[in-house]
């Protein structure tokens, strides 16, 4: 056999963290794979010097992995289909969303749906998400904490993490959340995104080709930091259906996010929103 840059012998375990790294690489932008390959490096798997795969699949580590290739140690290797498992688990919770009616003035059982829902943009699937309308809360990881400025909000929390923002999916929950938040390297379409890069400081610039729109975003770089920071610090809540505004008052009321600067009277943080308000409308030449 030639010479390997890595090696052809895994551990299941190790195993399983690249099918992890194989599935955030293929929901991450160009920009910011350079870092996955690296951490796959990390472990001795070097898909195309190897094995000759450019984006590397699940499939095609399964292959590498039937046709012996590639050897695992440790427990036998079972692959799963994850993307017919999500899809399917997907339809069926929309349908049962669909299906039940909510009761708005319960506001204990409209927190319960969410908390079925957990997604974790740094390593699921965005399959994972629901593809219907419905509401979000997006909550700070554990010891994460948000850009500082000369104000500290006061943040409640949601399954013992800080909710820092909360919004609505006319259409897709999917769409909305993880490619226009998460992966939209736009901040000029998610009002979460120039928040947190307004927090951060970063410099605006014009969204679109004619300046006069007003419209802004950030520089490719920064919003690249952003989503890797939103990545590795935040967490999203989601619950499908179609009652989403009578839900997003509720959340609003329970939550007082200080990142919701819209249908927020909340007297606590008013300061703290004020002052966001001035940093997101700051102009630049």
């Amino acid at each position: 056999m030639r010479n390997l840059k890595g090696k052809n012998t895994f551990t299941l375990a190790e195993i399983r963290k690249i099918e992890e790294l194989i599935k955030l690489r293929i929901i991450t932008a160009a920009s910011g794979q350079k870092s996955i390959r690296q951490k796959m490096r990390n472990i001795g798997f070097y898909g195309r010097d190897d094995w000759g795969i450019n984006d590397m699949q699940l499939s095609d580590l399964k292959r590498l992995i039937d046709t012996g290739k590639i050897k695992v140690l440790g427990g036998e290797y079972k692959p799963t289909s994850e993307k017919s498992q999500l899809k399917s688990k997907s339809l069926e919770k929309e349908k049962q969303n669909e299906e039940t009616p909510l009761n708005t003035d319960d506001t204990k059982s409209v927190l319960s749906n969410f908390e079925k829902n957990i997604f974790d943009p740094y390593s699921d699937s965005e399959l994972k998400i629901s593809n219907a309308p419905g509401n979000y809360i997006i909550c700070l990881k554990k010891k994460a904490t948000l850009p500082e400025i000369s104000i500290k909000p006061i943040l409640t929390k949601f399954k013992d993490l800080e909710v820092i923002y909360t919004g609505i999916a006319g259409t897709s929950l999917r769409t909305r959340d993880f490619k226009q938040h998460f992966e939209g390297n736009n901040a000029g379409r998610s009002t979460l995104r120039k928040s947190l890069g307004s927090l951060f400081g970063y410099k605006q610039i014009p969204r679109d080709k004619d300046p006069n729109t007003g419209k802004t975003k950030f520089n490719e770089s920064d919003e690249y930091e952003l989503s890797v920071w939103m990545k590795s610090n935040l967490v999203m809540y989601f619950y499908p259906n179609r009652d989403f505004n009578a839900v997003e008052s509720i959340l609003i009321n329970k939550f007082n996010p200080p990142l919701n600067l819209q249908g927020n009277n909340n007297i606590v943080n008013a300061d703290y929103r004020k002052l966001l308000s001035n940093l997101r409308n700051r102009k630049y030449q």
